[in-house]
């Protein structure tokens, strides 16, 4: 059974009086109390104040709240698995003893759902106000990673404890869990945004936060994975007997034509059609941007929206069967890329069918790479939604110096035309 004594280390004047809390046979933890006491007033063998005056009876007192407190700390900690250690004494005494103001924002788990939870109407990186679907879910992750790192420490996170140590010990913990070099650089970086958050609303942090740095390894260059026309075409002809599998079709073939991300493409209902000078667009607003757009609508996109507008699908089951079409349709080249092994629930890089690297994301990458150099990269930027035309071409797998011949092919056919002889009409002689 747990034991708590109180003792002293010197024999001064002002001698600094110590709780001795004795956990196990090889588990004794040792901290100040926050109290001082001249040693002669000190009783040795009742490990309390010899009761002289009205200031060693207060200290008795005292002493006695921190006992009781310290053991309904105790309590509650075992209760809720927390590992009871050295820095949990000092916690716990400077909570009893007011020395640390603690409220629920001081955690870190609930200062990330402070942000969600208030995600409408805070700050965004464009200026405006509200957080991205996709910045939420970013914080939803990290708060199921925090939560199984308290976990492992048996003891909640408090902003003003995530220091230089911290992180390192983070970082080893999602090594050893097999988490990728950028995946921890990301996780990092939230922690600095939470912090920096935190501390801008007055609640105490790390005096190490600005020396935190975020880890991050060159990138790896990303697989480019869409459909050609070619292959659009044998998908078109393929016969489905299933009716899902032949929705599913209306709306990959849709959005291979429109170059939406998977979620902008899922939410288009009958309403988003509009007329834009006399031709049938699509209007919808960006998911992850809030940009509102308007994609005309090329006439194998046309087709569909008149005749066979698709039905509601979750995105889940667009990836399976979007696969399901692309292997029944024969997309079977051997191509490089990542799957997630269902072991480990890591990507895996590898030669697959390519069916099996097909997702939602091909539309958007398809439409993106099918229309390069037939429509001005401007207009394919502003409906794809990318900010510049670096990022542009890196998403399809360009350079710059793609652009450059691009460029150099346009201006050599201008200086063809301009050198091919033109006829005029003359005034006839009389």
């Amino acid at each position: 059974m747990a034991t708590i004594k109180f003792l002293l280390q010197s024999k001064s004047e002002h001698s600094n009086i110590y709780v001795q809390y004795s956990i196990a046979r090889k588990k004794v933890l040792k901290r100040k109390t926050g109290f001082v006491i001249n040693s002669k007033n000190w009783s040795v063998s009742k490990g309390c104040p010899i009761l002289k005056d009205e200031h060693t009876k207060n200290l008795k007192i005292d002493l006695d709240s921190l006992k009781t407190k310290l053991e309904i700390a105790y309590n509650n900690a075992v209760k809720n698995g927390i590992e009871i250690t050295g820095e949990w004494l000092s916690e716990q005494i400077d909570i009893i003893n007011n020395k640390v103001p603690v409220v629920e924002l001081d955690l870190l788990t609930n200062y990330i759902n402070h942000i969600i939870d208030n995600a409408a109407t805070r700050k965004n990186q464009k200026g405006g106000h509200g957080l991205s679907k996709n910045r939420i879910k970013v914080y939803q992750t990290f708060h199921t990673i925090i939560l199984r790192y308290e976990k492992v420490l048996r003891k909640k996170i408090y902003l003003r404890n995530i220091d230089l140590r911290f992180v390192r010990k983070f970082t080893d913990w999602l090594l050893s869990d097999g988490y990728a070099i950028n995946t921890i650089g990301k996780f990092i970086a939230n922690i600095k945004t939470v912090c920096n958050d935190a501390q801008l609303n007055g609640f105490e942090v790390s005096p190490q936060l600005p020396l935190i740095k975020v880890i991050n390894e060159k990138k790896e260059s990303e697989e480019i994975i869409y459909l050609t026309f070619e292959e659009l075409e044998k998908i078109e002809k393929t016969l489905l007997a299933k009716e899902s599998l032949v929705n599913a079709r209306r709306w990959l073939i849709l959005g291979c034509y429109i170059g939406q991300r998977g979620s902008d493409l899922l939410a288009v209902t009958p309403k988003n059609i509009k007329q834009l000078n006399g031709m049938k667009a699509l209007e919808i607003e960006q998911q992850k941007t809030g940009k509102n757009i308007a994609i005309p609508l090329l006439p194998k996109a046309l087709d569909i929206v008149d005749n066979s507008f698709p039905y509601k699908i979750a995105i889940q089951n667009f990836n399976s069967y979007i696969k399901e079409i692309c292997k029944i349709a024969g997309i079977t080249t051997p191509t490089s890329g990542k799957i997630i092994d269902i072991k480990t629930n890591r990507k895996v890089k590898g030669i697959y069918p390519k069916y099996q690297l097909v997702s939602s994301h091909v539309c958007r990458r398809s439409f993106a790479s099918n229309f390069y150099g037939d429509i001005p990269t401007s207009v394919l930027m502003g409906i794809t939604g990318h900010g510049t035309e670096s990022m542009f071409l890196k998403y399809i797998g360009k350079s710059s110096y793609d652009n450059a011949y691009q460029m150099v092919e346009y201006f050599s056919k201008m200086q063809e035309r301009a050198k091919k002889p033109h006829l005029s009409v003359v005034k006839k002689a009389l």
